[in-house]
């Protein structure tokens, strides 16, 4: 079994493998995060959304959360409405959503 530490930087590391691999066009969103236990949500950053910065690539420091499978109290704070699964979570912290993934985890491989 993997050790905790051993597991926080594969997340980090399959976070930043996840961006490159999905960064394909400013007009196309991301897929959603699936985890390793079933809870998903959008994860998305670039011009028109909430996220930082506010132009295409992978380098973010914050990104929008959409519509997460379920309630996640790690991002609660940072939700538009008490609609938690029917909502976007703007301005996260790429850290915060890193260990929202590692909570539930990791990301699921095909």
């Amino acid at each position: 079994m993997r050790s905790i530490s051993k597991l926080k930087i594969n997340v980090k590391q399959d976070f930043q493998e996840w961006m490159e691999k999905t960064t394909t066009s400013r007009w196309t969103p991301r897929p959603r995060i699936i985890c390793n236990d079933g809870f998903s949500m959008s994860v998305q950053g670039g011009e028109f959304t909430y996220s930082n910065p506010r132009q295409f690539g992978s380098n973010f420091t914050e990104m929008e959360i959409g519509f997460p499978s379920e309630y996640e109290e790690l991002i609660s704070s940072y939700s538009e409405s008490n609609e938690y699964t029917e909502t976007v979570y703007p301005y996260v912290p790429v850290s915060l959503i890193i260990q929202v993934i590692e909570k539930h985890g990791g990301i699921k491989k095909d």
